[in-house]
């Protein structure tokens, strides 16, 4: 479109920009769009009223994760259900397409992306290498399912900040909730943040996700908090997924139910 034209014709033009965003905006807010922007290397910058604005790096395949969660807000079933940590994508690769990003105002760069990072062998070398070229913290955003594993601790130390999603002590609720791969238990998991969280020196953020009829109840989501506001996190975020997930019927539960957490644990915010 020439500039002749939006000069002589600003209402069309106008008009044409903003029915362009809508559409792109449409695209991005369905399970397939909000798959194809995160399985991008490096995407954003994406603002969220937790983290602020972040530069997402995806270091794993769309939907290669730990778990196939019924609230996943990518709205796709796992394709591949894995606990194995591999290579999926050279530091190099990361670092050429992250120099083509405006990084002003930027908060966090987060390794996060369409599937568990922890789960990429090499997440602590990309986190040293990402130290050693920008002066912006480092965010890891996890699911939690590996934390039970000695080498994903010693790398995720090495991060500014860590968002852990832990949502319920009941192994039954767990299940239900995650799906996870063989081997994983709330228990494995509980343990592994005990042993990361109490020696953890970064910002450390829990997540505890709430699905109505699994894990919604105030007593099942206080035992939770409790057990995670031992370790004195800089936030404990009760998050009610608002997206729909890969179970479509997913109901949201009542705030209210929460407040009462908000007053006995000053780390609690519910979303």
């Amino acid at each position: 479109m020439s500039w002749h034209l939006i000069v002589n014709s600003r209402r069309i033009y106008f008009e044409f920009v903003s029915n362009y965003r809508e559409e792109k905006l449409r695209q991005v807010e369905t399970p397939e769009g909000r798959g194809l922007q995160k399985d991008s290397i490096v995407y954003g910058p994406v603002k969220s009223r937790r983290f602020g604005a972040t530069i997402g790096i995806s270091l794993i395949p769309l939907k290669v994760c730990s778990f196939d969660c019924v609230f996943c807000e990518l709205g796709i079933h796992t394709t591949q259900l894995t606990i194995e940590r591999k290579h999926y994508v050279e530091i190099e690769d990361v670092l050429e397409v992250l120099r083509g990003f405006p990084l002003d105002g930027v908060d966090y760069l987060a390794l996060s992306g369409a599937g568990e990072p922890t789960l990429a062998a090499n997440m602590g070398q990309l986190i040293d290498a990402l130290h050693e070229s920008y002066p912006i913290p480092v965010l890891v955003l996890s699911n939690g399912a590996t934390i039970y594993m000695p080498d994903v601790r010693f790398e995720l130390a090495k991060a500014d900040a860590v968002k852990l999603t832990f949502s319920t002590l009941d192994e039954t609720a767990f299940r239900l909730l995650n799906q996870p791969a063989a081997g994983i238990t709330a228990q494995k998991v509980a343990d592994g943040i005990e042993e990361f969280a109490s020696a953890y020196r970064g910002r450390l953020y829990f997540e505890v996700v709430v699905v109505k009829g699994i894990n919604d109840s105030e007593e099942m989501v206080r035992d939770v908090v409790e057990f995670l506001a031992r370790f004195n996190p800089y936030a404990i975020d009760i998050n009610r997924p608002i997206r729909p997930g890969v179970a479509t019927h997913i109901e949201l539960p009542d705030k209210e139910i929460y407040s009462a957490l908000q007053s006995d644990f000053p780390a609690v915010r519910i979303f």
